[in-house]
């Protein structure tokens, strides 16, 4: 939740939210979650290192949340941008 937090306060240090902050505020969010999933997955009581996160489990993350009607727009938008980290 620090690594989270941290990057969400990051994207408006001047209350003048825009939409790059929007997208690096839902790609925080889809790295947390991708993150999290493996923490849940963990035999074992460990840190989770943020390297431990592939661009597949990202992805995943960025699609399931732009399925929702109410992103069509931004779903086409990510659809349609190159993959920076193949």
């Amino acid at each position: 939740m620090d690594l989270y937090n941290g990057v969400q306060a990051a994207c408006d240090p001047a209350n003048e939210w825009t939409e790059e902050h929007e997208w690096t505020g839902l790609a925080n969010w889809s790295f947390h979650q991708a993150l999290w999933t493996i923490a849940e997955q963990a035999t074992e009581e460990r840190d989770v290192g943020r390297d431990e996160v592939t661009f597949e489990m990202f992805d995943d993350c960025m699609r399931s949340n732009l399925a929702a009607n109410c992103w069509v727009a931004e779903r086409r938008k990510y659809e349609d941008s190159p993959p920076s980290f193949h």
